[in-house]
């Protein structure tokens, strides 16, 4: 890595909660700060480390990066179940209002990858961002969602065995609280991330967006 650079732990107020922030400063800041938000799920599991890299070498380029865990994902306060996509849009909003405030920044960006993504896009135009970075973006929610619960009926069908029984998981994923890939959510989450269609939020936004697709699909 180039140069020296400052990471420290954040606490960031979010309605009542405290969200766990993770903060990237460099010896020689150019008033640019960069906001990461992170996918949804397994995904955030997986991409913990790249997310990491990617915000140490931005760092090193000047940039103050901020990344943070929505309330009731990893080290933030609250219920991972009694939250929606809806809430950790504005824990995102709290999290760029309290960055701008420890860094007086001349320029915002916003980067999300994958439901970071989407969040981020729909952040852009209230909290007054210069630029947008959607990496792998959900493009298609209703799709997005058939794929995790399909992933969920596979799993199932490998761990039950001869108990299997495609009627009963099937029931399952139609209740209050579903699989999503290993993670419990609600139907009100499950009708959000439905609802997601890319393209809308990103033409009232206007500004310059850079879309990163490193993958075969869509």
């Amino acid at each position: 890595m180039d140069g020296p650079m400052e990471q420290r732990i954040l606490q960031i107020p979010s309605n009542g909660l405290r969200l766990h922030g993770l903060w990237y400063e460099p010896a020689e800041p150019t008033g640019q700060l960069l906001i990461l938000c992170d996918p949804f799920a397994e995904e955030k599991k997986c991409a913990h480390r790249p997310l990491t890299d990617f915000a140490r070498g931005l760092c090193a380029e000047g940039y103050v990066v901020v990344r943070f865990d929505y309330r009731g994902c990893g080290d933030s306060e609250g219920d991972f179940g009694q939250f929606t996509p809806a809430d950790w849009l504005q824990d995102l909003l709290a999290t760029v209002e309290h960055a701008r405030g420890l860094a007086r920044p001349t320029w915002l960006g916003l980067a999300g990858l994958r439901l970071g993504a989407a969040l981020a896009s729909q952040a852009a135009v209230s909290c007054q961002a210069d630029a947008l970075m959607l990496w792998e973006p959900i493009l298609d929610g209703k799709r997005y969602v058939s794929q995790n619960l399909r992933r969920s009926m596979i799993k199932a069908m490998l761990t039950e065995g001869e108990k299997f029984d495609a009627q009963s998981v099937a029931e399952r994923q139609e209740s209050d609280l579903i699989d999503f890939d290993g993670y419990e959510v609600s139907q009100e989450t499950r009708r959000w991330l439905e609802g997601l269609q890319m393209g809308a939020a990103e033409a009232t936004f206007g500004g310059p967006t850079l879309v990163l697709n490193i993958g075969p699909r869509e």
